[in-house]
Order: C-alpha cells, then sequence, then structure tokens
C-alpha cells in the first residue's frame, strides 16, 4: 500500500451519512466514560429492561405499531454506539497516520543535554 496515500481523516470531508451521524446531540458525556461500572453494570441492565419493554409493546400494541415501537429503542442505541465507535476511529486513524506535532531533532535535544549535564557538573563542584 502507498503511504502517501493515507492521510488524516477530516470530519467536513466525510460522506453525509457519517456527517449526520456525528452531529447526533447528547452523546458527549458516554464519550468520555472509560468506567467500568457504567459499561459492565448500567449498560447491560438497561439492555435488559430494553428488552422487556420490547417484548411488552410487542404483545399490547396492534401490528403496525407495535414494531415501529420496539424499534424505537434499539435503532437509538445503534445509532449512538455507531456514532461512539466512528468518533473513536476517526482520533485513532489521525493519531495513527497524521503527522506529529512534535519534531524529533536529536542534535538539538542531546546538545541540550551535555549543557544540562555541564551546568549540573558546575554546581557540583
Amino acid at each position: 500500500m502507498d503511504e502517501d496515500k493515507l492521510e488524516e481523516i477530516h470530519k467536513d470531508k466525510l460522506p453525509w451519512f457519517y456527517r449526520l451521524i456525528l452531529k447526533l446531540p447528547g452523546v458527549k458525556f458516554l464519550e468520555n466514560v472509560s468506567s467500568g461500572v457504567f459499561w459492565g453494570i448500567v449498560v447491560p441492565i438497561l439492555l435488559v429492561l430494553e428488552f422487556f419493554l420490547s417484548m411488552f409493546l410487542l404483545l399490547v400494541f396492534p401490528f403496525p405499531t407495535n414494531i415501529i415501537l420496539a424499534a424505537i429503542i434499539p435503532v437509538g442505541v445503534l445509532l449512538i454506539f455507531m456514532r461512539i465507535f466512528l468518533e473513536r476511529f476517526i482520533n485513532l486513524w489521525n493519531l495513527t497516520v497524521g503527522k506529529s506535532s512534535s519534531e524529533w531533532n536529536i542534535e538539538k535535544t542531546m546538545q541540550e543535554y551535555i549543557a544540562l549535564l555541564k551546568k549540573r557538573k558546575k554546581r557540583n563542584e
């Protein structure tokens, strides 16, 4: 694969579908949550409760309405997870492929290190 073709992903140059997913409101707090308690306890409990709610909606309402009502929550959860994973992928890609903001100048770093060692030696004498 040609390395010249790899470049950073700019959110404004993405196709409309991805830009629409990235504009979902109210998902910002989930992107920063890395707690095992949230993802290991709260999310599974909410998914089990959603299962029972979907079963209730499927049994209580007539045919076309029950499918629509039961599909609202899973579609919402799917969109939220798609946004989170898309954000994380874009960040990972830009960190991996994008140009680094730090400059690797070994000679300058070595000269600064030698100067610090000389100052330290003078101070100890």
